[in-house]
């Protein structure tokens, strides 16, 4: 069982239960929420991963949601799932700091590869803060923080 966990965040119960199923057919924990009290709290606990965000939840657009939710959760990473294809709401959620846009209708396998591809991206961030943290002694740790 791989010790990732994508959270699916969709009102869309047929859609987010098909990629429930699916990841969760990989050997990945799959988390729902439908609502963005449940998105939140999720996010919040530090244990979501890779986020699959649907381009709305509630009424609000993801490119409002994702700087929220990198401040409560800076590591996790997000795919948003849209239909959104005109240049300024691309370039919107973009400078939001999404990872990957998937278009709907979805291709799996092309999302599939986007979350491999964001974990590994994670992979490589907590290799580097591991080294780094070998190459500074705590100490000086301490007097770069002050």
């Amino acid at each position: 069982m791989n010790s990732k966990t994508i959270l699916i965040a969709s009102q869309d119960d047929r859609g987010a239960e098909s990629l429930n199923t699916f990841f969760h057919g990989m050997g990945y924990r799959v988390e729902t929420a439908k609502t963005l009290g449940e998105l939140i709290r999720r996010v919040r606990k530090d244990s979501v991963h890779v986020l699959l965000l649907d381009d709305e939840i509630e009424g609000v657009g993801a490119w409002e949601l994702v700087p929220l939710l990198k401040r409560i959760n800076r590591g996790v990473q997000v795919i948003v799932i849209s239909s959104e294809e005109s240049v300024g709401g691309v370039r919107r959620l973009r400078g939001a700091g999404i990872f990957y846009q998937a278009m709907k209708p979805l291709d799996m396998g092309e999302l599939e590869s986007a979350v491999e591809s964001a974990l590994e991206k994670i992979r490589r961030e907590s290799m580097r803060e591991g080294v780094f943290s070998l190459l500074m002694p705590s100490s000086a740790l301490t007097l770069c923080s002050s």
